[in-house]
């Protein structure tokens, strides 16, 4: 749904630029284009990588970035979500790795169609995946979650039974570090392994419940005082 334009400016008077000399620009624009997809886009998927999820990732938890700021006023990150393919591994040891890609690929697909242009969608590695999702509360991120989790489980996957996920999630807090918001939603996701699978998740309102302790804050750093 992107396009990308080349702009091309001349400090001639008539404007003219040789035919030759523009090929070669779109050409080599064409190329660089093609090189920095490939390195921040996973192959299979063609999601976000998990080099392009860090970079990402700690780009939105940056108070301070410009860019950032400049961005805010059309959406922000409000809900950071891990998913898991259930029982993804009984998937590649009984019918073969080739029918475990097509999963992840359509998979992929699904989420493309059923997530919004502006969140962030990465394969975070193996049968994994992450999401921010901008400009949502908690609430609506449970619907749509729950929606999208009920899509894939009646979804037919060619040659497949049945595909289920789970899901946690948390709030999108910019006072966390990145390691603290990844542990709090894979806390959450991974009470939704635990128990029944095919579940989504919220770590806040299972901390409140008491069915998960928090996550404790890290100690500051002993100051040695001379």
């Amino acid at each position: 749904s992107k396009h990308f334009v080349l702009l091309v400016k001349s400090s001639d008077p008539d404007k003219l630029i040789e035919e030759d000399y523009l090929q070669f620009l779109f050409h080599f624009y064409c190329h660089q284009l093609q090189m920095l997809q490939g390195t921040y886009r996973d192959a299979l998927t063609g999601l976000y990588n998990r080099r392009a999820f860090n970079e990402k990732i700690l780009q939105l938890l940056d108070n301070s970035n410009n860019n950032y700021k400049r961005r805010a006023k059309n959406f922000s990150p409000t809900v950071y979500v891990m998913l898991d393919i259930d029982h993804f591994k009984l998937i590649n040891d009984n019918m073969g790795h080739l029918f475990g890609d097509e999963v992840l690929l359509l998979l992929a697909q699904q989420m493309t169609d059923s997530f919004r242009d502006n969140d962030l969608l990465f394969r975070y590695g193996g049968e994994e995946f992450a999401m921010v999702l901008m400009d949502i509360t908690p609430e609506q991120a449970q619907q749509t979650l729950d929606r999208f989790r009920e899509k894939i489980a009646s979804h037919k996957f060619p040659n497949v039974e049945q595909v289920t996920v789970s899901i946690g999630f948390t709030e999108f807090d910019k006072s966390l570090s990145m390691d603290e918001l990844i542990g709090q939603a894979d806390n959450a996701l991974y009470y939704c392994k635990t128990t029944t699978r095919n579940a989504v998740h919220s770590y806040q309102n299972l901390v409140e419940s008491g069915l998960i302790p928090a996550m404790k804050a890290p100690r500051a750093p002993k100051v040695e005082m001379f």
